[in-house]
């Protein structure tokens, strides 16, 4: 039997030696000198031993197994077949926030009306119908959901009434600037609508954050959202949140301060990620302001992860194996706008133009719904790139737009960021 190097493998070359990296794995190791004469020799060089913890770790593989096949399946496998469905409701996209990058800026301001709900509930059992799901996962979006909060109760309650009929399993989540976040409204929505993680947004120390995330009268949001992630976090030990912290040039030299802030409340469900500004330049205060692909990549490795691991917050450091970039893609995930229409994109949330549909006339048929569904995000390219596990072919609506697959900052970091986390680590990785 044959054999070859993974083609999934990330080969750097270190001061310490050779780095080893599988994408697909995520098995990340230091070979010691031997091991790196051996690897680099392969297959010109003969030794049982060797060979059989370089398969074991899945570094080499034997030539009938297809890698790039086997990821391939994977990809549409989980495209096209799922037993979970995910929906995703707009109770209002009205705000208390006006935030000087948001995307939704400009767009009409609607709320879902009791006649609509109805209409909703019907959309909702008959895709129950249609899928028998063993699972269900509902999400909270806006605009911010937590205006209505009777809203989401009155949905939750619903899904909870159908799965007891139709037996699948259901759990929600929510995306808040968490201004409204607090004890007594956690405890509502964890008690009744199972609610079990939070998305909340700080940008930096109050100073900052409160420049960018303000409330429409102008005020500052920074300390009471602190609180409120404070005391929730500390009151339900099971409930995650999560803290996203959107960066451009205009905050990046101050998330220390607010990762020594976020450390003081430390515990192990507190979770913080980054992710860059992006927009159109008619929605942002500058260009100039926004990360490239190639920046970010740069400033995620060597300023993000080293600060993460600082402050004890070394979470989505390695990337994610990613099968599917976006739910917008299958035909498993329906985000059910203010209006009733729906959206395959959360960036396309209260533009009228842009739905596939509507809960009055949705057809999982219809042009509009099968131009995501089917749409060839995996070009020649893409097969035949090493970072397709971890993008999974980029972002659909960029490619719907400009034609052109959008590559993940991890095409132009990934090897930075390993240096990084080896060094973070203190050569503390497995050797051989």
């Amino acid at each position: 039997m044959g054999y070859h190097k993974n083609f999934y493998n990330v080969e750097i070359q270190h001061e310490d030696g050779l780095l080893l990296y599988n994408i697909l794995t995520k098995n990340f190791v230091l070979l010691e000198r031997e091991y790196e004469e051996f690897y680099k020799k392969f297959p010109e060089v003969d030794d049982e031993k060797k060979l059989q913890e370089f398969l074991d770790a899945g570094f080499i593989v034997d030539n009938k197994f297809d890698e790039k096949g086997y990821y391939l399946r994977n990809f549409f496998m989980s495209r096209y077949y799922s037993r979970k469905l995910l929906f995703t409701v707009v109770p209002t996209t009205a705000c208390n926030f006006a935030c000087y990058y948001c995307f939704e800026s400009g767009i009409k301001t609607v709320k879902i009306t009791q006649e609509l709900k109805g209409k909703i509930f019907k959309f909702i059992k008959e895709r129950i119908e249609l899928f028998k799901p063993e699972e269900i996962s509902l999400s909270f979006y806006g605009g911010e959901p937590l205006l209505f909060k009777d809203e989401l109760l009155e949905f939750a309650r619903f899904f909870k009434n159908l799965s007891e009929d139709f037996d699948f399993k259901f759990s929600s989540d929510i995306v808040t600037n968490g201004y409204l976040f607090d004890v007594e409204t956690a405890k509502k929505l964890i008690e009744e609508a199972s609610l079990k993680s939070a998305q909340i947004t700080l940008d930096g120390p109050p100073e900052i954050h409160d420049k960018r995330r303000f409330l429409k009268n102008g005020n500052g949001t920074f300390d009471r959202i602190f609180e409120n992630v404070k005391n929730v976090t500390e009151v339900f030990h099971q409930f995650v949140v999560r803290i996203r912290v959107n960066v451009d040039k205009l905050n990046i030299d101050y998330i220390e301060e607010l990762l020594k802030l976020l450390a003081s409340i430390k515990r192990d469900n507190l979770e913080v990620y980054f992710s860059p500004v992006t927009g159109e330049k008619d929605k942002m205060d500058s260009s100039e302001n926004l990360f490239t692909d190639e920046e970010y990549g740069k400033v995620y490795a060597e300023k993000i992860v080293p600060l993460l691991y600082k402050y004890g917050f070394p979470y989505e450091v390695y990337p994610e194996l990613s099968y599917v970039f976006c739910a917008g893609i299958t035909p498993f995930h329906y985000l059910i706008d203010g209006d009733g229409t729906i959206k395959k994109c959360f960036d396309l949330v209260g533009r009228d133009k842009e739905s596939v549909g509507n809960v009055d006339n949705y057809r999982e048929d219809s042009r509009s719904v099968l131009k995501w569904e089917n749409l060839k995000i995996l070009d020649k390219e893409c097969y035949n790139c090493k970072f397709l596990p971890i993008c999974g072919g980029g972002c659909p609506l960029y490619k719907l737009k400009t034609g052109k697959n959008r590559c993940e900052m991890w095409r132009y970091n990934l090897e930075n960021l390993l240096k990084t986390i080896y060094d973070l680590k203190e050569h503390s990785l497995a050797k051989g």
